[in-house]
């Protein structure tokens, strides 16, 4: 289990009152420096980038990194919200405009709002994965492109996914990509497509090769009464 460290309020506030974006008297700011307790992945995570230089022992510098970091994270989830609450009201329209009109819509997409229909369905497709939940909302990224890349993974990857602990607001998309690369060769059939569906193909599959192989049996039967036939003439 992860252990948390708590930075000196002192420092933060330190930090708050030389910068004019993050002013002490600002409630953001105040809710940053409540918020600022850091768990030890972060503090490693730190220590490791900042490898070879004496910021670590820079209390002040460590401050600002971690102010700035908890600012990001919420502005970051700001912009889940945002792109999710998107791609919610772009299915719900879906919903309410006749096949035709939603053909219309998608052509007009960039007509209409600030990005292409290709970016519209992906955020419809991300919405709809939070929705039945194959995305939990507080395991999506904050990132439409790296969440959308969630959205591609079959039921095999997903559960692989889980296992490694891929379901997490700060995944990359390159973690992503590179498990779907890895996984691609090892599918689970019964992830990828209806075993119902399947099974019926099967079956109709076979009265197609049963068809087949009287037909052939048909077509021989007579080959031979032509050759009966005709003899040498055959030839």
């Amino acid at each position: 289990m992860s252990k948390t460290h708590r930075v000196s309020r002192t420092s933060i506030r330190a930090v708050m009152e030389e910068d004019d974006s993050l002013s002490v008297g600002d409630n953001r700011a105040e809710m940053l420096i409540e918020r600022v307790v850091v768990d030890d992945n972060v503090m490693t995570a730190i220590e490791d980038v900042f490898a070879g230089t004496s910021l670590v022992s820079d209390s002040e510098k460590v401050s600002r990194i971690l102010a700035v970091r908890a600012e990001v994270n919420q502005n970051w989830s700001q912009a889940r919200d945002s792109f999710l609450a998107i791609g919610r009201a772009l299915l719900d329209l879906e919903n309410v405009l006749s096949k035709a009109e939603y053909v219309k819509l998608r052509q007009g997409s960039e007509r209409l709002f600030p990005f292409s229909d290709a970016t519209a369905t992906q955020l419809r497709r991300i919405a709809k994965a939070v929705a039945d939940g194959v995305i939990p909302l507080e395991a999506c990224p904050g990132s439409y492109g790296t969440a959308y890349q969630i959205t591609l993974l079959n039921e095999y990857q997903l559960r692989v996914a889980r296992e490694r602990g891929l379901l997490r607001p700060d995944v990359t998309r390159r973690e992503i990509a590179s498990l779907r690369k890895e996984t691609v060769t090892k599918q689970d059939v019964s992830g990828r497509v209806d075993v119902n569906l399947l099974k019926d193909e099967y079956r109709k599959l076979l009265r197609q090769r049963e068809k087949l192989e009287s037909e052939m049996a048909a077509v021989d039967s007579k080959i031979q009464d032509i050759r009966g036939l005709l003899g040498d003439l055959v030839e």
